[in-house]
């Protein structure tokens, strides 16, 4: 909205010329999704409470965790605190990007697709006993692959008849000019780009919604991986940028790192409410969407194959969990009885035994710092 009125503002008064550069409506969009987000936590909070909306925090399949989270006064704290961190993006979105960019179109339909997703885990969860059991794995996993799928093929498309081919090929760190383009099988290169990059969403969703389990930890981990990915979608969006660093230049990145200040913004004024201790928590409602448009963002941005790195905790927090279920299974299949591997997963319960919840949760924010800046240094590598 603002975009479309910059050339009207400027000739009102000419310093608003400003509006047309997208670092100044990105920093815009970043305090007015903050200011958003800290303005709607309050009420939500109260209402949630009032509606009794509250974890059950004491329910785990480990003895353990429930003991700790039982210790830590968690239960009763109420969740679907992502609904005002999705509000907060959208609206700082719709005032400062440009409305006319696909990409930031198609970001809007992955955020909100993603957080219904999530919210119908979140609601269905408070209105059963027990308060644990929300979607099956299939009825999330469906809904969500289609989601992902949709907004894959839009961006295929969107690459292919706005002459941006470059949105559907993958590029490889450290390696110049070195890329994969499926274009050129044609019909099947669609389906390899839709099938992998919806994986690498559904990965990514999945990954954030896991880490989602200390106060602060998911959300405090996630702003050093979107600084990076905004820098990086700025970057692409400059052509004398883009060549410097051997990436390709997408024209309309730019918009979509608006977005993600908006992202940014939104995240440190959630954080505002969910550091330790807690006064809401994220749920589904808002971790699938967060780790979604993590996703989305390193695949315009052509950093998909970097985003292990860029990342980094929730790349850590989702393997140690896939091995305690996968040797779970093959330990069962092959010995009769089932073994787990680690001694509790995911991997922050584990420091949790020894350590305070604040230093476990600043010290993932540290790694994650340091894997989003060893990211930007792989890209200038290139």
């Amino acid at each position: 909205m603002i975009y479309l009125m910059a050339p009207w503002l400027q000739e009102l008064w000419s310093p608003l010329r400003i509006l047309q550069y997208v670092s100044v409506r990105a920093a815009l969009a970043a305090g007015m999704a903050f200011v958003v987000a800290l303005v709607l936590g309050p009420p939500l909070i109260r209402r949630l409470k009032a509606a009794g909306v509250g974890e059950n925090a004491a329910l785990s399949d480990s003895d353990e965790v429930s003991e700790a989270n039982r210790a830590s006064d968690k239960d009763g704290t109420p969740t679907m605190g992502g609904v005002f961190w999705s509000a907060a993006v959208l609206l700082a979105t719709l005032l400062f990007a440009n409305p006319n960019e696909l990409l930031v179109v198609n970001g809007a339909v992955l955020l909100v697709g993603m957080g219904v997703i999530g919210f119908i885990d979140d609601y269905i969860k408070w209105k059963r006993d027990g308060g644990r059991t929300g979607l099956s794995r299939m009825a999330k996993l469906l809904p969500s692959l289609l989601v992902a799928g949709y907004v894959m093929v839009m961006l295929w498309m969107l690459g292919e008849e706005t002459g941006r081919p470059q949105i559907g090929r993958i590029y490889f760190p450290l390696l110049e000019d070195l890329y994969a383009d499926p274009a050129q099988l044609g019909m099947w290169g669609l389906v390899l780009f839709v099938v992998f990059e919806s994986f690498v969403v559904l990965a990514c969703s999945h990954a954030v919604n896991v880490t989602d389990g200390l106060d602060g930890l998911a959300a405090g981990a996630a702003l050093p991986a979107f600084g990076a990915l905004i820098l990086a979608l700025y970057g692409v969006a400059l052509p004398g940028v883009a060549e410097y660093l051997n990436l390709p230049e997408i024209r309309g990145a730019g918009e979509l790192a608006v977005m993600g200040g908006g992202v940014l913004g939104a995240t440190l004024g959630f954080l505002w409410f969910n550091t330790h201790p807690a006064q809401i928590f994220m749920g589904d409602s808002g971790s699938l969407p967060m780790g979604a448009l993590l996703a989305y963002f390193a695949i315009v941005a052509k950093q998909e194959l970097i985003l292990p790195f860029i990342a980094l905790v929730f790349v850590i927090e989702v393997g140690s969990s896939f091995i305690q279920i996968a040797g779970f299974k093959l330990t069962r299949i092959f010995t009769g009885k089932g073994r787990r591997l680690l001694p509790i997963a995911p991997i922050h319960h584990y420091f949790r035994r020894t350590l305070p919840e604040q230093k476990v949760v600043v010290r993932f924010w540290l790694v994650a710092a340091v894997g989003a800046a060893a990211s930007l240094l792989m890209v200038k590598v290139r």
